[in-house]
């Protein structure tokens, strides 16, 4: 796998798809409060177990915002996850994340 990242710009976010940035004003315990917060979709996360191997299966990526914050960190380990964005079901959307060729039992 090639781990040369390039060309890797910051750039103002006008129209955001997938995350929504927004200041959160209330007030707790008689005293008011701000909080910065992102909105985003619900989404499914699939824990994947190897029984052969009697172990977990994570998927390794690389995150951007990750290497934003320390260019060290090239990639994460995580559960195999999805958005939930389209009118199915969450486990339908759970396998269409998971390598389809496999015969998966998913339980929720």
């Amino acid at each position: 796998m090639n781990n040369k990242i390039e060309n890797f710009k910051i750039e103002p976010l006008d129209e955001p798809e997938y995350v929504h940035p927004v200041k959160i004003k209330y007030t707790q315990n008689g005293k008011d409060k701000t909080w910065e917060a992102v909105k985003n979709f619900d989404s499914v996360a699939i824990l994947l177990y190897h029984e052969e191997k009697d172990s977990f299966v994570l998927v390794k990526q690389f995150r951007p915002a990750v290497y934003l914050n320390d260019e060290s960190k090239k990639f994460t380990y995580e559960l195999c996850a999805g958005l939930v964005d389209k009118d199915t079901t969450l486990a339908q959307i759970a396998k269409e994340e998971i390598d389809d060729t496999h015969d998966i039992n998913i339980a929720i």
